[in-house]
């Protein structure tokens, strides 16, 4: 498995994926770097080395040297991905073994140049799991401004296409969106993201805290996770503005990122007194927390790119049993509409957005209960992490020598 990030960094695909491999019997090997993402130094407990060889539950890992994360700078995030192609290609392919098959985590896309000449040099056939469609991601994001890079970024990708085995996306929309770039759409499959359902659960409703965070009595509308750029959350405190006169509607964000103290400037600046920031927490207490929510959202930048995503929490809120408000268009809200989950909105739309938090709010007990429910239903049947791990294994057997 090559993927620039592993644990202790968050973001748990690979991390379970390779567990659940594990579990499965096979000999699992990781290739990546050493921890740094999302700060700019590195873990306490590493240093940069050469190479160190790691472990993790059983999963082998070949930790190798590169440039630490460079956070909001460009040049140093390039650096970042570079360094780690670079040790991949010279070191890794010095230092691993023969393998039966490689999975490839993407982003960046020049993990595909990695392992395009590991398994060129090796004879490995290797997949592409593709999370973010490069270039058209960092164009939406602003994070890479030139054109001629991205279209460099884009020749890459249109020639790993070529050489890959298998591409696994979390979408039919992305599905799409690489046929259209002339991608055989049998070297596609779309294996969905999951939640783990040790980790996000149905919790009970717990009075004390919500009484410690402020939320008792009130009617929560959750968002957790990163606060982003792509995640455009201005909208969600312009339409805590336009509902600020209903007393109890409270808005409350459990995350961190670059926007956070932006949004708490908006808000302050605003004389809003229905928008609650409580800070990052680790996954294993999003559960608590959002067991005092009445609604979880889901919110991303009105973008053609967001209307074949599918963001992986829309799997941890479905685990967690409660209704969901998607201001997201295509392929997520079809999945919610579908699945009677919850309620959806355009994006980046307070009026709408305003709108649909009424609707929901003047539901039943019940009927919110029975959305809530289905959500839970449909994750258990559908977006377990064991389904979707079995999915990836009978794929990385169809490719494997």
């Amino acid at each position: 498995m090559l993927s620039q990030y592993f644990y202790p960094e968050p973001g748990p695909r690979v991390h379970e994926l390779a567990l659940g491999l594990s579990d499965r019997g096979h000999q699992v090997t990781v290739i990546t770097g050493f921890p740094t993402y999302p700060y700019t130094h590195f873990y306490k407990g590493y240093r940069p080395q050469f190479w160190f060889w790691d472990s993790y539950k059983g999963v082998k890992i070949l930790r190798l040297p590169h440039f630490p994360h460079g956070g909001k700078s460009s040049v140093k995030r390039v650096l970042h991905y570079v360094s780690f192609m670079l040790s991949t290609v010279v070191l890794g392919n010095l230092l691993i073994t023969k393998a039966d098959c490689m999975y490839v985590f993407l982003p960046p896309p020049l993990m595909g140049i990695s392992a395009w000449i590991i398994g060129l040099f090796r004879r490995i056939p290797f997949m592409y799991d593709i999370q973010d469609i490069w270039p058209d991601a960092v164009a939406v994001s602003g994070m890479i401004k030139s054109k001629m890079v991205i279209k460099l970024l884009g020749l890459i990708e249109s020639f790993i296409y070529c050489k890959v085995a298998a591409i696994s996306v979390p979408s039919p929309g992305y599905k799409k969106n690489l046929i259209g770039k002339g991608v055989p759409p049998g070297k596609i499959q779309i294996i969905s993201n999951w939640a783990d359902e040790s980790v996000y659960r149905a919790l009970p409703y717990n009075n004390s805290l919500a009484d410690k965070f402020g939320m008792k009595g009130k009617f929560n509308i959750l968002f957790a996770g990163n606060l982003g750029k792509v995640q455009a959350l201005d909208t969600v405190i312009l339409t805590a503005k336009l509902l600020v006169d209903i007393h109890n509607i409270q808005f409350v964000f459990a995350g961190g990122g670059v926007e956070e103290e932006r949004l708490k400037l908006l808000s302050k600046e605003m004389g809003l007194n229905n928008v609650l920031f409580l800070g990052r927490f680790p996954p294993e207490e999003i559960s608590e927390i959002c067991s005092i929510a009445d609604v979880l959202l889901v919110h991303l930048k009105n973008d053609p790119l967001s209307k074949i995503t599918i963001p992986s929490k829309t799997f941890s809120y479905m685990a967690i049993g409660k209704p969901i408000l998607m201001a997201v268009e295509g392929d997520a809200a079809t999945l919610i509409r579908s699945k009677g989950a919850g309620v959806t909105c355009s994006p980046e739309n307070p009026p709408e957005m305003a709108n649909a938090i009424n609707t929901i709010r003047h539901m039943s007990h019940r009927e919110r209960e029975i959305m809530g429910d289905a959500a839970r239903n449909t994750f258990l049947k559908e977006f377990r992490r064991d389904i979707i791990v079995d999915k990836f294994e009978k794929l990385l057997q169809d490719i494997s020598y």
